[in-house]
């Protein structure tokens, strides 16, 4: 089995040395890519842990009103529905006059 040079000319060897370095450089680029994708990437996990948290701080008041406003709803569902003053015939007239007129703009709130 013959022996083959690594280099069979000059030519050769100095196109394989360039090209070498030329790797390095190439390697050393991407190194350096490397870490402003990794910088890059730990900015946007502290974004989005930053939008997260305040995300949910907005849903914990969010729930606040929701409960409230639902707990108002029952309140004034209680108070003015007609089918809850059955024994008073005057009162289920007129309080479910004012429940017909009120119970639409609640539920129009409650969609916005």
């Amino acid at each position: 089995m013959a022996v083959r040079p690594i280099c069979p000319s000059a030519q050769q060897c100095a196109n394989r040395d360039a090209r070498i370095k030329l790797l390095e450089h190439e390697i050393e680029r991407l190194r350096g890519l490397d870490a402003i994708r990794e910088d890059v990437a730990n900015l946007l996990k502290e974004e989005i842990d930053e939008l997260t948290r305040r995300l949910r701080a907005v849903g914990e008041t969010t729930t606040g009103i929701d409960d409230r406003f639902r707990r108002a709803k029952v309140a004034i569902s209680k108070a003015l529905h007609p089918n809850n003053f059955a024994h008073d015939k005057i009162a289920a007239m007129t309080r479910g006059e004012i429940f017909k007129e009120l119970w639409p703009e609640i539920e129009r709130i409650e969609r916005r």
